[in-house]
């Protein structure tokens, strides 16, 4: 694949700004299955990158990435001006072995990311939404039972009905579906069939200057970002977290060079 054209918009640019924009929120699956889509689509046009999707697998897998870098980058260099970024990240536990990829599509003022919540779920389930943050800002994961339990905690005024726990099942079930929860039924060690949840990368893309802002959130000492599933540093007087990803990859704490560990067992290289 040759260089990338300058920070110069084109067709396929566009063509991934309007998928991205219209889903609101991808995962790397999709978004990889939508480049080859592009590649099909725009091959042959001057400017666009030559990739042989019949070709070695490896191969093509490195050159649609490098296409995928160029259309986020390109992108985000265009959406700056106004103010928008397409925010790239990953779920914070593992599935199938691998940090699912995500994109999201984020307005960088606050009040707007509120807003495009507020498209999605009623002023009373964004309440609940919010608790369940605060909620596993401490407790990192947690059962459906007491996330559905959490619904007593939402009160928005006193002539507002709170939300009963079949309404809260119903309504985790669409934080899932949405993406702003995952339910992480295949490794959890919980007893409830439900599984344990977490707060999904869309939800953490997304709502990230909230989260800031609003909760106490924990920051991985090597990406500085918020983290909620961490890996803690066990020296005694080092309060450094990490993600998990970011644990794996440089399994030692950036100021105390103590070994990282992950459920219990030291990360190894």
């Amino acid at each position: 694949m040759g260089k990338r054209d300058g920070n110069k918009m084109r067709d396929w640019h566009r063509v991934f700004l309007q998928k991205v924009m219209s889903q609101g929120y991808m995962s790397g699956k999709e978004i990889f299955v939508f480049a080859m889509c592009l590649v099909e689509k725009f091959d042959g046009m001057p400017g666009f990158p030559k990739i042989n999707l019949g070709g070695a697998e490896d191969e093509k897998k490195a050159e649609l990435a490098e296409l995928i870098d160029d259309l986020y980058t390109t992108t985000n260099e265009a959406l700056e001006k106004i103010n928008f970024q397409i925010k790239r990240g990953c779920q914070e536990v593992k599935e199938d072995d691998t940090y699912e990829q995500c994109y999201a599509f984020v307005p960088l003022e606050e009040n707007q990311q509120i807003a495009k919540c507020q498209k999605i779920f009623s002023e009373q389930e964004l309440e609940y939404l919010k608790t369940i943050c605060h909620h596993l800002a401490t407790e990192k994961i947690a059962t459906e039972m007491k996330l559905i339990n959490l619904c007593m905690q939402v009160g928005i005024s006193a002539n507002r009905k709170k939300l009963s726990t079949i309404e809260a099942s119903r309504v985790v079930r669409s934080f899932v579906s949405h993406g702003y929860l995952v339910n992480n039924r295949k490794h959890s060690r919980a007893k409830s069939s439900g599984g344990t949840y977490h707060l999904g990368a869309r939800l953490i893309l997304e709502l990230e200057t909230w989260l800031k802002d609003n909760i106490e959130a924990d920051l991985c000492r090597a990406c500085k970002k918020v983290v909620f599933v961490s890996v803690e540093c066990p020296m005694k007087n080092c309060d450094n977290v990490y993600h998990r990803q970011c644990a794996e990859s440089k399994p030692k704490c950036r100021d105390c060079k103590q070994p990282l560990k992950i459920d219990g067992v030291a990360t190894k290289r």
